[in-house]
């Protein structure tokens, strides 16, 4: 009788182990896979290495908290980017947003500058000048600019993540990119 029931025992630790082993290799499959887009979209958000690398990490470790569901999910890239998108979010509202003056200083150094400058690095500092802008706009519309055009997400997968329509993202995306112009076109009339 005990006899049995070792075997019985035996088969059913088994059966835990291999269960175990499989969310295992699933996780470290979405790990391999999807860490560079998880990443990238953390740094988007947060635009710092190190905080990105901490978003990613706690991204995974709570795709390891629900790693049950990681064999149902149909579309593994979409799921984590909107767990990675929530986590930089929430990581993001910790730290403060860069005011409008900052960006008009920018500016003022970038007119000191200009006549000396080359091509390229007028450009990058056009392209510093508009991610900073893009921090000023309102949430809603920053966080569609910046799927859009930062991580090059359509706009299908930015609305899976957004948890919203793909009538409200392209709506968001034309607002954002007019108030851009907008901005921008005010600071460079100052110069």
């Amino acid at each position: 009788m005990f006899e049995g029931l070792r075997v019985a025992a035996g088969v059913i630790a088994d059966e835990a182990i291999t269960m175990a082993r499989t969310g295992e290799d699933e996780l470290e499959c979405a790990v391999r896979e999807h860490s560079r887009l998880v990443y990238r979209i953390a740094y988007s958000v947060l635009r710092n290495p190190q905080d990105a690398e901490d978003a990613t990490q706690e991204t995974f470790v709570r795709v390891l908290r629900y790693r049950r569901k990681l064999g149902g999910i149909k579309d593994q890239r979409a799921w984590l980017a909107r767990i990675a998108w929530r986590v930089a979010v929430e990581r993001n509202q910790k730290t403060p947003e860069v005011g409008l003056d900052e960006v008009s200083e920018t500016v003022s150094q970038l007119r000191s500058r200009a006549e000396a400058a080359d091509e390229s690095l007028l450009a990058g500092e056009m392209a510093e000048i508009t991610a900073k802008l893009i921090t000023t706009l309102p949430g809603e519309l920053r966080d569609a600019i910046t799927l859009s055009t930062v991580e090059e997400m359509a706009v299908a997968d930015i609305a899976g993540v957004l948890g919203v329509t793909e009538a409200v993202v392209r709506s968001r995306i034309f607002r954002a990119r007019q108030i851009l112009r907008e901005k921008l076109a005010a600071l460079l009339g100052n110069l």
